[in-house]
């Protein structure tokens, strides 16, 4: 156990060292362990984001970065992340990256910190910031903010954005009207959403009517056209899982049969260990007579109520079923008898 722990710690030191943190402290997120192959190709990714950073190519330094953090993301990396992105503009996503790696950093209590707080201070200032208000007449509005629906917690409340312009949609009763605002860095700005001169929410959609079934034109002929409803099928239903049943439990009462027959005597007496496959072949015709009875009055009484339009909301056409199940150690028969 001495030696695994001391080969974890010599492999975390390994990777760490190049993102500036010791190996004691370092937290990785990732859950499953890394192998060697995959830290060190970690550690040259890394090294390539630096020199790419150096030379003002941010975005193939970000891409670099956002490879490493595949690996392993530690507060270093996520600060890299962050430099990338506000060099790029992404300002308002930068300060997410900077949030994440100064709290990841206080908990690892990472040397880094400071910097990387300073780094989130100074970008805080810059970040432009949007107050989007209701004015009358878009009391209920719906509002999007560059496509993306703000929550109602947000309205009336500050929001960080990117410098630039934004495309501000407010939908009222299926229809919309939109305003635009550009945004420098460090501005602040609040946005009244008015509907413009003439503008009328449309009226909710109608239900559309239903379609009304017409007779057939032809004189001295009555067309009705009710639906069966679900219940039919669902009585037909049971009553094919019945004969199911009913007919695997007959072959399994004649596979006892057989077996009996084997060794019981011509005058039907049986050896005593046998006795419990004469009682099997009992139970077997019983439930076959069960699963066929159900079987049958289920289809019977599903084709009954189909043919004489059961299951409508008004009162069916009169019918009747019979059924007699003979039960007995033997299958001895059932009668379906119908009338309607």
């Amino acid at each position: 156990m001495r030696y695994r722990r001391l080969a974890a710690v010599l492999t975390l030191a390994s990777f760490s060292a190049p993102l500036g943190f010791s190996a004691a402290l370092l937290t990785p997120t990732r859950a499953h362990a890394q192998s060697p192959a995959e830290l060190a190709k970690a550690r040259t990714l890394f090294k390539e984001g630096l020199s790419l950073e150096a030379a003002g190519d941010w975005g193939s330094a970000l891409a670099k970065f956002e490879e490493v953090g595949k690996v392993k993301t530690t507060p270093a990396v996520r600060y890299h992340m962050g430099r990338c992105k506000e060099h790029l503009g992404r300002l308002n996503e930068a300060l997410g990256e900077y949030r994440i790696a100064e709290y990841e950093a206080q908990q690892q209590n990472a040397k880094e910190l400071e910097e990387i707080t300073k780094a989130r201070g100074e970008l805080e200032a810059r970040v432009p910031k949007l107050v989007i208000t209701r004015g009358k007449g878009a009391e209920s509005a719906k509002i999007e903010l560059d496509g993306v629906a703000i929550g109602e917690s947000k309205v009336g409340k500050e929001v960080s954005t990117d410098p630039g312009p934004h495309r501000i949609v407010a939908k009222i009763g299926g229809r919309e009207f939109e305003q635009t605002v550009t945004l420098a860095e460090g501005e602040s700005k609040t946005v009244e959403l008015v509907p413009p001169e003439g503008f009328v929410a449309a009226p909710p959609t109608p239900d559309e009517p239903k379609p009304v079934d017409k007779p057939d034109d032809k004189p001295g002929l009555r067309v009705e056209k009710k639906g069966k409803g679900a219940l039919p099928w669902i009585i037909g239903g049971v009553g094919l899982v019945g004969l199911g049943a009913g007919g695997y439990f007959y072959l399994k009462m004649n596979d006892s049969k057989k077996q009996l027959e084997d060794v019981c005597r011509p005058d039907g007496s049986c050896p005593k260990s046998k006795q419990s496959l004469s009682d099997d072949g009992k139970r077997y015709a019983l439930m076959a007579n069960v699963g066929l009875g159900v079987g049958v009055v289920g289809l019977g009484v599903a084709t009954v109520m189909l043919l004489t339009g059961g299951g409508d909301s008004e009162k069916p056409k009169t019918g009747r079923v019979h059924l007699n199940v003979l039960p007995g150690p033997e299958l001895k028969g059932v009668n379906l008898v119908g009338a309607f």
